[in-house]
């Protein structure tokens, strides 16, 4: 790798775009780039406390464009190869095709900010006998409450008034 001062705006626009398809992986991003990792780390340290430069944004997005047209043919030249290979291929070959077509799809996803990973909440409600369960205690516990609070009412008799005018 040659030692470089100066590097342009579409140098680091191409770097910006790999660092985020790559999951800002420095050392692998670096080394597709051909630039040096204390560089690149550098630059990411920026990136991930001030986002991009405001002057490389445009090429920011041109260079994502042609990352994710690039990333989407071959895909699908994986996905073509897939098809042909299903009837008689080995399980290794459509494995390792398959892996290049999610590998692509991850990539093509994180470079137009699209999620990756799913994360999935599942609630579930009690069984009819937990509920029975539960519902058979609090109604006692209502009744019991109900009791205490009749226990503890005074009952006033009204008293009549008479106004003289």
């Amino acid at each position: 790798m040659s030692r470089r001062i100066e590097w342009s705006d579409e140098d680091k626009a191409v770097a910006y775009v790999n660092w985020v398809a790559n999951e800002k992986n420095v050392r692998k991003t670096a080394r597709e780039c051909g630039i040096g990792h204390t560089t690149l780390a550098y630059w990411a340290k920026d990136w991930e406390k001030n986002g991009p430069p405001d002057k490389i944004e445009d090429k920011i997005a041109s260079n994502a464009y042609e990352f994710i047209h690039h990333a989407n043919s071959v895909r699908e030249k994986a996905m073509r190869k897939l098809e042909e290979l299903i009837p008689e291929a080995e399980v290794k070959q459509l494995s390792a095709i398959a892996t290049v077509v999610g590998i692509m799809d991850d990539k093509i996803r994180l470079a137009t900010g699209l999620a990756t990973k799913r994360t999935e909440t599942v609630h579930t409600l009690p069984s009819k006998e937990d509920m029975r369960e539960l519902m058979s205690g609090f109604s006692e516990g209502l009744v019991a409450a109900a009791e205490d609070r009749a226990s503890e009412v005074v009952v006033i008799e009204p008293i009549s008034v008479t106004v003289n005018k």
